[in-house]
């Protein structure tokens, strides 16, 4: 799995390569901080085994984020027919705010070819486990009066 603390230094690192087929199959994180992204094809037959590879490789990413929880979860939608889910909601400008000050989610499994799986899993915030970074965005601190 690469790890990045950036999307910048994701990018390039994609740009190292001629062809995306080069890198397109190693799992990848990203975890700028606020937000984790994690993603990664795998073939197999199922998809309870490609979630149990996501698991695998993603499991220690961030202890806080709970990625097994996550997981556990995508597995249930995932046996009741539903392979993607985001947090949204009707006012995109309400969404956008909420999910500026306390974190979204999103993630999906589908199945790209036969046998091709890819999956991906997006968190930020109190989703990400990061509930001290959504307060402070929230209620950011004051400055006391007479200090710069």
């Amino acid at each position: 799995m690469k790890r990045f603390h950036s999307y910048e230094a994701y990018e390039a690192w994609t740009e190292t390569f001629e062809e995306p087929a080069a890198y397109e199959m190693e799992p990848v994180a990203i975890d700028d901080g606020w937000k984790i992204s994690m993603d990664m094809f795998t073939e197999c037959k199922s998809f309870k085994t490609a979630l149990r590879r996501f698991e695998k490789i993603f499991r220690d990413v961030d202890a806080d984020a709970g990625v097994s929880e996550w997981i556990e979860g995508i597995r249930e939608s995932c046996q009741n027919g539903f392979f993607k889910d985001a947090m949204t909601m009707w006012d995109k400008a309400e969404e956008h705010r909420i999910a500026r000050t306390f974190g979204s989610y999103s993630w999906g499994v589908e199945e790209i070819d036969d046998g091709l799986w890819y999956i991906f899993l997006n968190i930020s915030g109190q989703y990400a486990g990061r509930p001290e970074r959504a307060a402070c965005i929230k209620n950011p601190p004051r400055r006391s009066r007479g200090h710069s």
